[in-house]
């Protein structure tokens, strides 16, 4: 579903951790740590391990966590601190690569749909920035460059109208950005085509600005099929926020306010 979906232009699929990214990509990768065993009783019982002092108290928190350690396949008689290490360091690197190398072999098959995984161990690099997580949001500039305004005939009174709503749309997205209004530039993106990402192969057709020249349609309005959204023509800054900022707010999912 992920290959295909990207393959299609959907949505970016960033959740996957830099170890499984690493993995499936057979890129090398460093040791497991006990960070990642995501089972608190287990990482608990580990650390204890890892953190004893001498040998007696490392045995001890050995037997503790036998059963666990049985199940791991890691449960070993130690008589060294060295011993120790080996045996967290077993036991860590089976949880969290070990016990789903099966399921990984699965995914892979799965992301080789339309020879999709192929491409990622050539381009581990640029597909990376599909795969894993990122925390960056929209900014001003990549919603001013991804929607394309289109003009009435230039000089003509329309023309100006619109040239100047589009320095009206810019610097609103230049105050959102700066937190001068309460909405985000996902809810302008969800606004407009119903995602609040953009698609890994960008959006078919192409993100285009539209003017509203009626009178006593105040709000923006959008198309999301053809991701279309239609700027109202307002004389002040003032008011063109003002009525963007309320078309958004309340009418989230939908293309009219």
């Amino acid at each position: 579903m992920i290959a295909v979906a990207l393959v299609h232009g959907g949505v970016l699929p960033s959740f996957f951790s830099e170890r499984l990214y690493q993995n499936l990509c057979s890129l090398p990768a460093s040791p497991p740590t006990l960070e990642e065993v995501a089972d608190q009783d287990l990482q608990l019982k580990l650390k204890k391990i890892s953190e004893a002092v001498d040998i007696t108290l490392a045995r001890d928190a050995i037997e503790e966590a036998a059963e666990s350690l049985s199940l791991l396949g890691s449960l070993r008689p130690i008589t060294t601190m060295e011993g120790r290490d080996q045996l967290v360091q077993a036991a860590t690197g089976f949880y969290v690569e070990g016990r789903t190398k099966e399921a990984l072999q699965q995914l892979a098959e799965g992301l080789n749909t339309l020879g999709l995984l192929d491409l990622m161990k050539i381009h581990p690099s640029t597909f990376k920035e599909v795969f894993s997580s990122s925390e960056r949001p929209l900014k001003a500039t990549d919603l001013i460059s991804l929607f394309k305004a289109m003009l009435s005939h230039p000089e003509s009174n329309r023309w100006r109208k619109e040239k100047r709503v589009e320095g009206y749309w810019r610097d609103f997205l230049l105050d959102i950005e700066d937190g001068v209004f309460e909405i985000t530039m996902e809810q302008i993106l969800v606004f407009a085509s119903g995602a609040d990402r953009v698609p890994a192969l960008g959006f078919s057709p192409h993100p285009t600005l539209t003017f509203i020249h009626e009178t006593g349609r105040n709000y923006p309005e959008a198309n999301t099929c053809l991701v279309n959204l239609k700027l109202p023509i307002h004389d002040t800054y003032v008011q063109f926020t003002k009525f963007m900022c309320e078309g958004i707010i309340q009418a989230p999912t939908f293309g009219l306010a």
